[in-house]
């Protein structure tokens, strides 16, 4: 029997997961800065550009006693909003309830008292600055001029001066523009644990604007490459310095690190000066919202849930499933292949047609063997690296993901609460949880390993 939460415990954040959305014109427009810090007494912006081949008009007016414009932090906090509205069932009048404890852990975030200080500070920022849009809002299939603020009420109960903690519940109405985007969806996908995983704010906020680039609701099939004038990126960013130079050295850092976790492939600047164009190819890990079923085709064959994630998010179900029904019958024709797990990746991953007729012999030339291995060894090392590079609450997060996406109707919400708690105080290792998962399911063992862990869980 799961132990109950006490009445002096917080909430954790609904165990089911956010809908995975952004609203499209907030993420393509870009309002807000995707700079981590800007000029204290930064207050109001405006910005002219092209987006979908028309020119816009943009202005922010805020309050310099918050903290300026809306920047950084704001992008997560803003995005986090989206997905708590939607999960609230997305009522009409645009207002939902939450606490700034499940704020913070859907965000990845750690909840400690300085991230409950950002969290009050960004919640003001959007709800004091205002936006002024001149024909760039897109709504009805018409371009329309709108003026809003993206919080139009905010309440929250806090502790000693004002301050949230813990136990702070937040009453949030979202702007009645953003509300009839989402209730209308005009929205594209996003993948929320991408974006938590990574380690920047400034790559967070430019993987928002550049995915928001790459899907949008008006193409059926998302840009395999962008390409766009340094001065008019820059507008579109909201860096406050524009000259080019300043420009490059402000995105450098979010460049470098999207290109190492291959959401880019590449990164070209072109030309000089004000004139220079930046041109994105989007990388293997640019693919679109995974299936789950697909997830849990490939980890029941051993892969690691985040390699697992990483082709489902690539590759369509019906794709995964013909290439798992060919290298099966790959592996019936006798076929050994020196590692497996790296065998099945390059069946799955193959463009060349290698693997269109069955495999009888049992070795495949020397050079498939080695491009096997490297596979393994290249799925492991990157599964380690980003399990590394997840903040401990996004860890925990992702765990419960895990559990719930493999156990489904086996586990209660009480049983997935007593696995996040158990992590929290460090019984539970989350990568190591991931791992056993996956080993029952690949054996067809999970109902034993439910037992287990209910044994040991105190009465």
């Amino acid at each position: 029997m799961a132990r109950r939460r006490s009445q002096d415990t917080p909430p954790l954040l609904d165990l089911k997961e956010p809908r995975q959305f952004d609203e499209a014109n907030v993420a393509r427009l870009g309002l807000i800065s995707i700079q981590e810090r800007i000029p204290e007494g930064y207050a109001s912006w405006e910005e002219e550009f092209e987006v979908l081949g028309k020119p816009v008009k943009l202005a922010c007016y805020a309050n310099p006693n918050v903290g300026g414009v809306p920047h950084g932090l704001d992008n997560e906090v803003s995005l986090a909003l989206i997905a708590l509205y939607l999960n609230a069932g997305s009522p009409p009048d645009g207002t939902f309830t939450t606490t700034a404890y499940q704020i913070l852990k859907l965000m990845g975030f750690d909840t400690s008292g300085y991230y409950y200080r950002a969290l009050k500070e960004s919640l003001l920022r959007l709800t004091t600055a205002t936006y002024v849009l001149s024909e760039a809002w897109r709504a009805d299939g018409r371009w329309q001029s709108v003026t809003f603020r993206y919080i139009d009420k905010l309440e929250f109960t806090s502790g000693r001066e004002g301050r949230l903690d813990r136990s702070s519940v937040i009453r949030i109405t979202l702007a009645k523009e953003i509300v009839r985007s989402l209730q209308s969806r005009y929205t594209k996908p996003i993948d929320i644990e991408f974006m938590a995983s990574l380690k920047r704010p400034l790559s967070r906020a430019l993987y928002r604007l550049l995915d928001a680039q790459r899907l949008s609701p008006e193409r059926e099939e998302p840009l395999g490459r962008l390409e766009v004038r340094l001065m008019e990126w820059a507008a579109a960013c909201k860096i406050v310095h524009k000259r080019p130079d300043k420009v490059r050295r402000t995105l450098e850092p979010a460049h470098r690190e999207l290109l190492e976790r291959r959401y880019l492939q590449s990164v070209e600047y072109v030309g000089r000066g004000q004139h220079q164009t930046i041109v994105y190819v989007f990388g293997e890990e640019a693919g679109g919202i995974p299936d789950a079923e697909a997830v849990n085709l490939l980890v029941a064959e051993g892969l690691s849930f985040t390699s697992a994630y990483s082709l489902a998010r690539r590759y369509p179900l019906a794709h995964t499933r013909e290439r798992l029904d060919r290298y099966q019958a790959i592996l019936e024709a006798g076929y050994r292949p020196k590692n497996r797990l790296g065998f099945l990746v390059d069946v799955i991953r193959d463009a060349t047609g290698k693997y269109e007729r069955p495999i009888r012999a049992k070795r495949l030339p020397r050079k498939q063997a080695v491009q096997e291995e490297e596979e393994a060894r290249r799925l492991e090392e990157e599964a380690a690296r980003e399990w590394a590079a997840m903040p401990f609450e996004a860890q925990v997060r992702r765990a419960l993901q895990v559990a719930h996406l493999v156990l489904r109707s086996r586990v209660s919400v009480g049983e997935l609460e007593d696995l996040a708690r158990l992590m929290e105080a460090g019984a539970l290792e989350p990568r190591r949880l991931v791992e056993e998962l996956k080993e029952a399911l690949a054996v067809n063992k999970l109902d034993d390993w439910l037992e287990r862990f209910r044994r040991g869980l105190p009465d």
